[in-house]
């Protein structure tokens, strides 16, 4: 639509992806090849809870899409070649805008405030804070952690957003404190943090 109204296309943007993340489209033909190579995957892995996992979760992306601004979705869908770090997360990104017009600082105010979000790696581009609910599944609640980072779009004075939330579910029994959750973390805040703009 800003396009068509004579403004200037945002730049696309890439990150330098964990072993067997792909990048996909938020439409219906991304979702069912996505969910095909999801369940492919698991099921050669002996895995099928987690495939019922991340189905739950992609369903709810998807969903979630379709009220947001999303331009892109991230999942582990691709070969993994010799890695075994299976990653029950998914990222999405979005273009948060202000509703007034106005700047998204006080956006990051609020996110400070509220949710104590601290730079990413101590680079103050990025934004980030974590939010937690449980779900409730057949077989046990999980999870689900949701990791959101915000930077600002080059050339919009700071009046758009690139948002990408992370989502990272895991057992109800497994602490927060469990080392495997918190290299789950440190790996999507790794790859977060490689988010080079491209030219437009």
């Amino acid at each position: 639509m800003r396009e068509m109204l004579g403004a200037v296309k945002d730049p696309d943007f890439e990150l330098k992806l964990l072993p067997g993340w792909e990048r996909h489209s938020p439409d219906s033909a991304g979702k069912e090849k996505m969910d095909a190579a999801l369940k492919q995957r698991f099921m050669a892995a002996n895995r099928p809870e987690l495939h019922a996992t991340l189905r739950s979760q992609l369903d709810e992306a998807y969903a979630v899409m379709k009220k947001q601004d999303v331009v892109a979705y991230f999942a582990q869908t691709g070969d993994m070649g010799d890695s075994k770090a299976y990653y029950p997360a998914s990222i999405l990104a979005a273009v948060r805008r202000s509703p007034d017009g106005s700047n998204l600082d006080a956006y990051v105010a609020q996110a400070i405030r509220d949710h104590g979000a601290k730079p990413l790696f101590g680079d103050k581009r990025f934004v980030r804070f974590e939010r937690e609910s449980t779900r409730v599944l057949e077989g046990g609640n999980i999870v689900v952690t949701s990791i959101v980072y915000m930077t600002p779009i080059p050339g919009s004075q700071r009046r758009r957003g690139l948002q990408l939330m992370a989502s990272l579910a895991r057992p109800e029994s497994m602490s927060a404190a469990d080392e495997k959750f918190i290299g789950w973390k440190n790996g999507l805040d790794l790859c977060v943090s490689t988010l080079r703009w491209l030219p437009a």
